[in-house]
């Protein structure tokens, strides 16, 4: 496992990237309203890798565990919500966040919330239950499987990313 990150999130989802591909957003800018709203906005940045969101469904705490490689083909049919992506890591650290910082742009990423990764592209599985509650964002769990590639995986280039 590559670590786990936690976070509490009162948007309604998760945005993962590198450092260098949000140097472009200045200090308070609301880059969501006008980056990041419309599906076209989104699907630019999934396409490209660079600023990957998905929607969690609900607001609350989510912790992440990363892995290597994929899931099996058991975890993945037996997860109540999956979904695919890709990640290009540059710098070799990505930072996870509430999506709803895009609103209010600080480029500290909060303490806890990195992940030390090799430079490269990935396709990233995404595997989470309800939790026990049945409350989604109820300390709810959600499994990143990072696949290392050779060349930006196909993803679906219609609607905006949600694990659920």
């Amino acid at each position: 496992m590559h670590g786990s990150v936690t976070l509490d999130i009162s948007g309604l989802g998760i945005i993962m990237y590198s450092p260098v591909h949000t140097a472009h957003i200045a200090q308070d800018e609301d880059y969501f309203t006008a980056n990041y709203w419309r599906e076209p906005d989104v699907q630019r940045h999934i396409q490209q890798g660079t600023i990957v969101g998905f929607g969690t469904g609900s607001p609350g705490r989510f912790t992440l565990d990363f892995f290597e490689g994929y899931p099996t083909e058991v975890r993945v049919e037996e997860a109540e919500f999956k979904y695919r992506l890709g990640l290009v890591v540059t710098g070799g650290k990505i930072c996870i966040r509430d999506l709803y910082d895009l609103m209010r742009w600080s480029d500290a990423c909060p303490e806890g919330q990195t992940l030390n990764l090799e430079d490269g592209i990935y396709h990233v599985t995404l595997c989470s239950d309800s939790p026990t509650s049945g409350i989604l964002g109820d300390d709810q769990r959600i499994e990143v499987y990072l696949q290392p590639l050779a060349e930006f995986p196909v993803l679906a280039t219609m609607g905006i990313p949600s694990l659920v």
